[in-house]
């Protein structure tokens, strides 16, 4: 069972960063933007992360076999329809939406299955290295996917995908039973808490979505609905007022399950259980370190292609000292706190660390002036070690949290610290993206007004560019060049945007990825609040 529930959650954790190196190829191919296809990356963690308690306690009260192989039947089908589609909404029906759900369903299951089948220090290995299957999938999504875009298509991983996905649904319904219904009569679903708690987490993530266009809190244009204008320029920026909307729903939710319980019925979760301050810093922690790596391995590939010009296979290659990092410090974290020569809060303070100083690390490598190609792999790399390093000691906090409830509580648990999780890997790329943009507009437009080649009425062009067409900054000097030549913008004049939108990126790659930094030392604080002492299952 372990092997199966391991390959579907590489498959799982694999998709989304293999595409951050396949961007260029999959906007050429669905004749798209850069915004299109982080909506999908982003639209599918919100998916996720909206879906995931409801898809827990679909589990606890059907059985999780049933679900798991629910979920990687609707998992292999989106995946198909990825494969096949011709155009952006496809893939966000295909991706973004089915293989969402089916993730939300089988992710619970994985997790539950392992934690009631072991106890113990087989219980931290068992789960650290469910960890690891998870990390390597998503640090090893680069260069795998790297390699297949580069040789055969984008389109080939999710084929791949949909056939390895119905090959370990037919095992597991073949060697696993799938176990009776826990469903008491008259016991009906918390269809109305699970709306509320779709409909919060939801409303986050959208709110961190639109904070690379529209800022994060004043409004840089015109906010518009169905064709009314709700807020204008200048105003407050919809990021805090949908994210305020989205917390208060929240808070119905959780008066919602609390009435629930004092009417004797079952709640979609029992929030009760983040009283335990193991479970209730335990996922603040694990939010934060699923949210740095993920912002950073959005960077990286940006970086690499906008900036030095990589291709999707270098890309992917020049990421492998992440999975490398990973491997190395989740085996070795697992058995030290399996052995109770480490505890769970010494391993996260040191994950937080190793993410920050690799972050700075890979800031300082964010310069426009670096144009030694063949050498930025290489610059990059003590950057990416560290952050593999400090995933891999992350790992451990599965069964930190895992190991905290009595079995009764296992499945709110579950979904909410898989919630927790797939909401960091959203605000991950959506914040590392809002920061780089925020960044990029302010340093390209104060170059272009200090300028002295550019005339008034370009500067104008500039303005108006930025004000409408904001993602027009986010591409390589060649693609700046022709979207100036088609706009009869050539010369001294094109020279000078180019050079100001390459320093520009630099220096909000450099931005954001300080940003991340930044986190990961708030991360470092939470981890300093995990409970002090030893192995913490029973």
């Amino acid at each position: 069972m372990f092997v199966l529930l391991s390959v579907e959650n590489v498959l799982i954790n694999y998709t989304s960063t293999a595409m951050n190196v396949a961007l260029s190829a999959i906007v050429r191919d669905l004749h798209t933007s850069l915004t299109g296809v982080q909506l999908a990356i982003s639209l599918y963690a919100l998916v996720v992360a909206a879906c995931l308690i409801t898809g827990s306690k679909l589990g606890a009260r059907r059985g999780y076999p049933r679900t798991f192989v629910l979920g990687g039947e609707i998992f292999g089908m989106g995946a198909l329809i990825t494969a096949l589609g011709p155009s952006l909404p496809f893939m966000l029906v295909g991706w973004s939406v089915l293989q969402g759900v089916g993730v939300a369903l089988m992710l619970p299951a994985v997790v539950a299955m392992l934690t009631a089948a072991f106890t113990g220090a087989t219980r931290t290995k068992v789960l650290s290295a469910l960890g690891v299957t998870a990390g390597i999938g998503s640090a090893a999504g680069p260069v795998v996917g790297g390699l297949i875009t580069h040789y055969l298509s984008w389109r080939m991983s999710f084929l791949l995908e949909s056939v390895l996905t119905l090959a370990v649904v037919l095992l597991m319904w073949r060697t696993v039973d799938p176990g009776r219904p826990r469903v008491r009569p008259g016991q009906r679903f918390d269809v109305l808490g699970a709306l509320l708690s779709a409909t919060g987490f939801g409303l986050l993530v959208v709110a961190t979505l639109m904070a690379g266009r529209y800022g994060l809190l004043r409004d840089r244009k015109d906010f518009e609905v169905f064709g009314n204008t709700l807020l204008h320029r200048g105003q407050v920026s919809p990021v805090p007022l949908l994210a305020g909307i989205g917390l208060v729903v929240l808070g119905l939710f959780a008066g919602w399950e609390r009435h629930l319980i004092r009417r004797g019925r079952d709640p979609l979760v029992r929030l009760s259980v983040l009283r335990n301050r193991t479970i209730r810093v335990g996922t603040l922690t694990l939010v934060m370190q699923i949210l740095v790596p993920t912002g950073m391995l959005f960077l990286v590939p940006v970086f690499l292609q906008t900036t030095v010009g990589f291709d999707a296979l270098r890309s992917g290659v020049t990421l492998i000292a992440v999975p490398l990092g990973l491997t190395v410090a989740a085996s070795r974290a697992a058995r030290l706190i399996a052995s109770g020569r480490m505890t769970h809060r010494t391993a996260q303070m040191g994950a937080f660390l190793c993410m920050a100083a690799g972050c700075v690390a890979i800031a300082a490598m964010f310069d426009p002036r670096q144009r030694e190609v063949s050498a930025m792999g290489l610059a990059l790399a003590p950057g990416l070690l560290l952050i593999g390093l400090g995933r891999g000691l992350a790992t451990t906090v599965t069964d930190l949290i895992q190991s905290a409830p009595p079995p009764e509580e296992v499945s709110d648990v579950t979904g909410l610290s898989r919630t927790a999780g797939y909401l960091g890997s959203s605000f991950g790329v959506a914040l590392a993206g809002a920061f780089m943009t925020t960044a990029l507009l302010f340093a390209f437009e104060a170059a272009a007004d200090a300028s002295d080649v550019l005339s008034f009425d370009q500067k104008q062009l500039v303005k108006q560019t930025l004000d409408h067409q904001i993602q027009i900054t986010a591409a390589t000097d060649g693609a700046i060049r022709t979207k100036l030549a088609s706009r009869g913008v050539t010369g001294a004049a094109a020279d000078e945007l180019v050079r100001i939108n390459a320093r520009a990126r630099g220096e909000a790659l450099t931005v954001a990825a300080t940003g991340m930094g930044a986190l990961a030392l708030i991360g470092f604080g939470l981890a300093l609040r995990i409970p002090r002492g030893g192995y913490p299952g029973r």
